[in-house]
């Protein structure tokens, strides 16, 4: 066990209700659940709401939190600069208290990792940087507004200086350790972020029950995905149109919220001739979740940034393979095997690898297999284990307990 106190700081809200018991959501109680397992004297620095609705929400009262330091949630950048003051006071205690620091690289207005950032040279604890997003980068197409532009720059300069100053640096990807260190490999450690548990996988011989009970049918696609633009999503909408022109055979179900939600409804409800395209309302990760994308031949990752959609993951686990975008986070989890990659933001050569897959039905049993062996090795809880043992070697434990 890690026995020093360890601070985790995240922008991922809890809940207090009218009996003051502590609510987040479901798969953030998950991971706590599964840090608690190697750290002894846990606690977190996040924002904490009263008052509102914890439907979909799970308790955290079962837990073991020795320490919560509440940061009020940022809302617009009114609230940034009203809050700022107050939220690094909290900071500061919160690193008072620990003896490890673990933040990220992630979280509306800024990472929390900025306010530690200055921290770091008058204080003695030792800092845990996690890397597994990009929302910050400028992604393909995206326009290049002044605000963009500025705040890709800001973003890359204060992470780099916050990984260059951290004692144990976690990527999710090698995109990512390459873009901030270079070759520097010391205390580094790439660790793809999975979802998945081992009880929602699904078995090679489900799979191959599944591929010939449907065989000969018309190809299934399904896109799951947070509707917005730099998810790929009107590259996917061209690319059927393309497809509809020249007829191919296929059934995509577009799944998902988002602020291009009704701009798919409207483009579901269109007859395209011999492409059918369906619109699926997003559901909560778990059995359903899993036993929806079981129901298709391929899953489709046209994401514009540099991002390792989890997705992938959960997709191979049902023996489903990818069709993805050649990005770093797509390329860095799959392979020839297990996926069919296209030009990002081409619909065309989106349209060119569905095209390949319908005339090659086959292809999909073959490759969701390879997906299903690699995904058995990538589960949420494998994660914290090879987590756990880069911490315990790249951590000094102290030589005494902090009163």
């Amino acid at each position: 066990m890690i026995e020093d106190p360890y601070i985790l700081f995240t922008r991922i809200p809890v809940v207090v209700n009218e009996q003051g018991v502590l609510f987040t959501d479901p798969l953030w109680v998950k991971d706590i659940e599964l840090h608690l397992g190697y750290i002894e004297n846990f606690g977190m620095c996040c924002p904490v709401e009263r008052g509102r609705d914890v439907d979909g929400l799970q308790s955290i009262a079962h837990l073991d939190i020795k320490w919560l330091y509440e940061l009020r949630k940022d809302h617009g950048f009114r609230s940034v600069l009203k809050n700022f003051i107050p939220n690094f006071l909290t900071v500061i205690n919160a690193c008072k208290k620990a003896q490890i620091v673990h933040s990220d690289g992630a979280g509306w207005a800024f990472p929390l990792s900025f306010y530690v950032l200055p921290l770091k040279p008058f204080f003695r604890f030792q800092w845990v940087v996690v890397i597994e997003s990009s929302f910050w980068m400028l992604a393909q197409g995206q326009p290049r507004t002044l605000r963009a532009i500025i705040e890709h720059h800001v973003h890359t300069l204060l992470l780099k200086r916050c990984v260059k100053l951290a004692n144990a640096r976690i990527f999710s990807q090698s995109f990512y350790k390459d873009y901030f260190l270079g070759r520097d490999n010391s205390r580094t450690l790439i660790n793809p972020a999975s979802w998945l548990d081992k009880k929602f996988m699904a078995s090679p011989e489900a799979v191959r029950k599944r591929f010939e009970g449907r065989r000969n049918r018309t190809l299934n696609v399904l896109y799951p995905s947070r509707l917005v633009l730099d998810k790929g999503v009107l590259v996917v909408l061209e690319a059927i149109k393309q497809l509809q022109v020249e007829h191919v055979d296929l059934t995509v179900t577009i799944m998902g919220e988002g602020d291009l939600k009704a701009h798919c409804l409207r483009f579901a409800a269109e007859n395209r001739g011999s492409v059918e395209v369906r619109f699926q309302s997003a559901v909560d990760y778990g059995r359903d979740f899993f036993s929806i994308i079981a129901q298709h031949d391929w899953l489709l990752v046209p994401t514009l940034k540099q991002e390792q959609p989890r997705i992938i993951f959960d997709a191979f686990s049902q023996g489903v393979p990818v069709i993805g975008s050649d990005t770093a986070g797509v390329l860095d989890i799959t392979s020839k095997q297990n996926a069919l990659t296209f030009e990002t933001g081409n619909p065309s050569s989106l349209a060119a690898c569905i095209r390949h897959a319908a005339r090659h039905p086959e292809l999909a049993l073959e490759m969701g297999l390879a997906g299903l062996e690699y995904a058995t090795g990538k589960t949420h809880l494998q994660m914290h284990q090879v987590r756990e043992a880069f911490l315990k070697s790249s951590l000094t434990p102290s030589a005494r307990p902090r009163a």
